[in-house]
């Protein structure tokens, strides 16, 4: 028994065969029926033959064919998945590209090399220009080319733009009779379209689509043309020309609708002698315009983002207004260009960053009333704080920031400076002010002068009478030079009153300077002062009024000489000016140029030393520099430094730099002053190269 067990040889498949039941030889019949069925869905040319289950040998070569058709379906299906997934990478990448030539271009570049496209096509609807634009590829072994296309989508310009318009897949096998588009003449695609065997079309639909795949124009109405099929075909006669009116306005309706649900289309061709264009290469086609149609969605959303974005940033900062956007904690979430400029903060470093604490507390105030209780200020004003610390005077309006859902989510604060107002305001105030003083310096002038004048001489007559080394002698100089003084304050308020009229004529501002300088050279000699000119060579002559320019040069060197101590220097340079860097809003001293480069001092009441230094400077204006090293102006102080009546000097009228601003300013110039306490004062009168008329 054991020796038969152990030398026992199987039993045969026929016989295994025979051992089975009814039951599972129907199921082993269906089983190759079905096999059949799978067969004929194949493009195999041959017939199957049936399959006897009583066949061993025939049922062992279909489970192995089968085996065989199964391993080459899940291997095409593999590559065509790693197709698919490639082609998603591709398509992905148009989110970032920014020019719809570029995206057509990449997919059908991988279309012809990745699925084995003879011809492949990408072509996208531009609603603006109401056309298909893309790109058509031809493939020729290794290598591809491609061509830009542009098709009007009003009108019948071939059957990529009907296909469109149809919404459905569209194959055509006479690409001849059914040409793929209607190009202009010359186009160099016209030879590739020459060859064209057979094209089909697939339209990419957009995913949020809310119509549904046939006969859409049942549900837009009957103005709709997609999936229309009236629109093949013109009717004869007469109702052509009415007809192609009315579906070229039907295609314009659509392009301009909101629930327009196609994006585009997409196809291949193949080329005469090429295999005909199969079922299977149609379903590869929609299943690669389902991949792609999300992608190009994406890509065109993140460009109508992006435009979006710099529409808005472009409206932000074309306002004249400066705008802060807070969040609920009051933190900067939007700086336009306007607040940039005004505040003098550069954007990137007050985005996150707390109202407050940028822009001051009587800001936050208003921002935080308008945050917890829903305030909203309509043109405040308020303080706010520059970079540099300035205060800066400000209308502000606040509104709320509500999402679709009418809840909270921050606040805009919009401000309007208030300074050039506030200066206008002053100035109104000035004027008011040098109008009453005009009506008073009128009328009593001649008064005063008169009786000044008289006891001037009375004064005189009598001094003679009195002899030289009488101790009254001293009291009746004191007398005299009060006089005098008296009334050089009556020829300034007239100066200030009635300012002069400019007589422009060009000369040499050097020379000018050169009488300044004798005029003060005995104050300097007096002072112990060092006086030091630079002048750059070749300068231009200027159109200026010598005689008042003189007085107000003459002024800045007599105030440097008083403000400096004995054994220091004042500094002089005059050379075309210097291009300035950009400053903030905020900035209330405008810096001198460069600091000078100093020559030999000269000696007082001599000629002006000329150095031959050359100036980096910006043409059409010329600058003098007057710097001394006197003790400085201080911050307070400077502010109001060219007002009238305002002096710092014992005895002072205050109007001496009021006058020199003034006639400066005539001249179409600029006067500007830095000075900081313990190191010194430096004064820079701009006037242009090029006369502006002057005015008086």
């Amino acid at each position: 028994m054991y020796e038969r067990t152990r030398h026992q040889t199987p039993m045969p498949a026929a016989g295994a065969y025979l051992l089975m039941n009814a039951t599972q030889r129907e199921t082993l019949r269906e089983l190759l029926r079905r096999v059949d069925e799978v067969r004929g869905m194949s493009e195999r040319s041959e017939p199957s033959a049936a399959i006897d289950p009583d066949d061993t040998n025939a049922l062992f070569a279909t489970v192995q064919e089968l085996a065989q058709e199964l391993e080459r379906s899940h291997r095409r299906l593999i590559e065509t998945n790693v197709q698919l997934v490639s082609l998603r990478e591709v398509a992905s990448s148009m989110v970032g590209t920014h020019e719809v030539g570029e995206t057509t271009r990449l997919v059908t570049r991988y279309l012809c090399r990745a699925f084995g496209f003879q011809e492949g096509f990408l072509l996208l609807i531009n609603r603006e220009t109401g056309k298909l634009e893309g790109t058509w590829t031809h493939a020729r072994g290794d290598r591809d080319q491609s061509w830009s296309i542009e098709l009007p989508l009003t009108g019948d310009t071939g059957t990529l733009a009907r296909s469109l318009w149809m919404n459905r897949t569209v194959v055509h096998h006479a690409a001849q009779r059914h040409r793929p588009a209607l190009l202009p003449d010359g186009h160099p695609l016209e030879e590739v379209l020459d060859d064209i065997a057979a094209t089909a079309c697939v339209p990419l639909q957009r995913s949020n689509t809310v119509l549904p795949l046939a006969e859409t124009h049942e549900l837009c109405g009957a103005r709709c043309i997609l999936g229309d099929a009236q629109l093949i075909a013109p009717p004869p006669g007469a109702e052509a020309e009415p007809w192609a009116a009315d579906r070229e306005e039907r295609q314009r309706a659509c392009l301009g609708c909101e629930v327009m649900p196609l994006l585009g289309v997409i196809g291949m061709a193949r080329r005469r002698g090429s295999a005909e264009i199969a079922s299977s290469d149609v379903m590869l086609l929609e299943s690669i315009a389902l991949s792609v149609a999300p992608m190009i969605e994406n890509a065109r959303l993140y460009q109508d983002l992006r435009r979006s974005e710099r529409f808005r940033n472009h409206v932000l900062d074309s306002m004249a207004s400066a705008l802060v956007a807070v969040n609920m904690q009051g933190e900067v979430l939007t700086f336009n260009h306007a607040a940039e400029h005004l505040l003098g903060w550069p954007v990137d470093e007050v985005l996150g960053q707390p109202f407050g604490a940028l822009f001051g507390t009587d800001g936050e105030v208003a921002v935080r009333d308008t945050l917890e209780h829903g305030r909203e200020a309509v043109r405040v004003e308020t303080i706010l704080r520059a970079r540099d610390g300035t205060p800066v005077p400000v209308s502000l309006t606040t509104s709320l920031l509500r999402n679709d859902r009418r809840a909270i989510y921050g606040a805009i604060a919009t401000f309007v400076d208030l300074t050039p107002l506030k200066r206008a305001e002053e100035h109104a105030r000035q004027l008011d002010r040098l109008a009453a003083l005009g009506r008073f310096t009128s009328s009593v002038a001649h008064e005063i002068r008169n009786p000044l004048t008289g006891i001037g001489a009375g004064v005189q007559y009598l001094s003679r009478s009195i002899p030289t080394g009488d101790p009254q002698h001293e009291n009746l100089q004191f007398i005299l030079s009060e006089i005098r003084r008296l009334d050089r304050i009556v020829q300034e308020l007239f100066d200030v009153t009635h300012p002069r009229r400019l007589d422009l004529r060009p000369s040499p501002i050097e020379d000018t300077m050169r009488r300044s300088v004798q005029c003060v050279a005995a104050l300097f000699e007096q002072q112990g002062v060092a006086l030091t000119v630079d002048i750059a060579p070749h300068l231009p002559p200027i159109a200026h009024d010598q005689d008042q320019v003189q007085q107000v040069l003459f002024n800045l060197l007599k105030n440097a000489a008083e403000a400096s101590q004995a054994g220091s220097a004042v500094k002089v340079r005059i050379a075309v000016a210097e291009a300035q860097p950009a400053r903030g809003r905020a900035a209330r001293v405008a810096n001198a140029a460069a600091a000078p480069v100093t020559s030999d001092t000269p000696e007082v009441g001599g000629p002006i030393p000329r150095v031959a230094r050359g100036s980096r400077g910006l043409p059409g204006t010329i600058a003098v520099t007057v710097e001394d090293q006197g003790c400085g102006i201080g911050p307070d102080e400077i502010k109001t430094i060219f007002e009238p009546f305002f002096t710092t000097k014992q005895g002072g009228t205050g109007l001496g730099l009021y006058i020199t601003h003034d006639i400066v300013k005539r001249h179409g110039g600029n006067l500007t002053v830095s000075s900081e306490l313990g190191n010194g004062t430096r004064f820079t009168v701009e006037l242009p190269i090029e006369s502006t008329g002057g005015f008086s």
